[in-house]
């Protein structure tokens, strides 16, 4: 296994990323190069008893799954609600792009409906982002919650509508203490402030990828955005592509070889306004220590 922050130190990528200020208060204002800033709109909190809508917008899950899902949501005290689409499977995907696209826009025109869970990532979601209807999306504002291949629709539809998304656990996440905890305090229990409370993870003292450490110090302040950076790196150049000026960005990704780590970051740098960003923060980048297969 490389030695992560050993190979973050020496990497060029980070010459550019060094580049970006911390030490800066910046005001929200900024201007997409896509589309036109949106007002940000804060759907309602959760609360017990609230009807959560379970999707797959990208890959396909099975009976177990659905019911891992429903119940790490009713140990909330949520109901929840699905149609039989759920559990589609066409290839790789849970049915085809219509089918997942209208299966999303049907739980955010359903009144009865109170936020929305990912049940899986995968891949897909990326796919039906032109068959969204995202002015009726911004009209019934609600919670939608997910990571990973779920970063596509996070990040457009706050660009279109400013609606305000949730990078989080999927329905078939590992709900231990920590996530339970995280998830209670930001949508059912949410406060002005929120400290994030770090706990490293039992096991992993001699893995270096749960190492807390600076690069470039200082302090920042700025609207939230990012995700997968593999799914954010696929969107360059695309109508979807994120606004990241005077933004604090966040990453995170898994299974990925490092020099393709390497090559992903130097796109972003190049190819989108990332260097204007007010902060980077790297999450875990789960098994992506050893460079197995190297480039060429």
């Amino acid at each position: 296994m490389i030695n992560r922050r050993k190979f973050i130190k020496s990497s060029a990528v980070l010459s550019g990323l060094s580049l970006v200020p911390f030490s800066a208060t910046i005001a929200r204002q900024f201007v997409s190069p896509m589309i036109e800033p949106m007002p940000r709109i804060l759907p309602k909190r959760l609360r017990e008893g609230d009807l959560i809508g379970l999707v797959t917008p990208g890959g396909y899950i099975n009976e177990e799954e659905l019911q891992d899902a429903i119940k790490n949501l009713e140990a909330f005290g949520f109901r929840t609600y699905y149609q039989d689409s759920v559990l589609s499977t066409y290839g790789y995907f849970a049915g085809t792009d219509k089918e997942r696209a209208d299966e999303l826009m049907q739980m955010f025109t359903n009144p009865d409906v109170d936020a929305i869970h990912c049940v899986r990532g995968g891949y897909g979601a990326i796919r039906i982002l032109d068959l969204l209807d995202f002015e009726q999306i911004g009209q019934n504002p609600k919670a939608i919650i997910g990571y990973s291949d779920i970063t596509a629709l996070l990040t457009s539809i706050y660009e279109r509508t400013g609606l305000v998304t949730f990078h989080g656990p999927v329905g078939v996440s590992t709900f231990n203490e920590f996530t339970s905890k995280s998830f209670e305090k930001v949508l059912i229990n949410p406060r002005n402030k929120y400290k994030y409370p770090y706990e490293r993870e039992a096991g992993t003292e001699e893995n270096s990828e749960y190492d807390i450490y600076t690069i470039t110090g200082g302090e920042a302040e700025g609207e939230l955005i990012g995700g997968n950076l593999s799914v954010i790196d696929s969107m360059i150049g695309s109508a979807y592509e994120p606004d990241f000026e005077n933004r604090i960005v966040y990453f995170e990704e898994i299974g990925e070889q490092v020099y393709r780590i390497d090559k992903m970051l130097f796109h972003l740098l190049y190819a989108t306004n990332l260097k204007k960003a007010a902060g980077i923060a790297m999450g875990i980048f789960s098994e992506c220590g050893d460079n197995k297969k190297e480039p060429g």
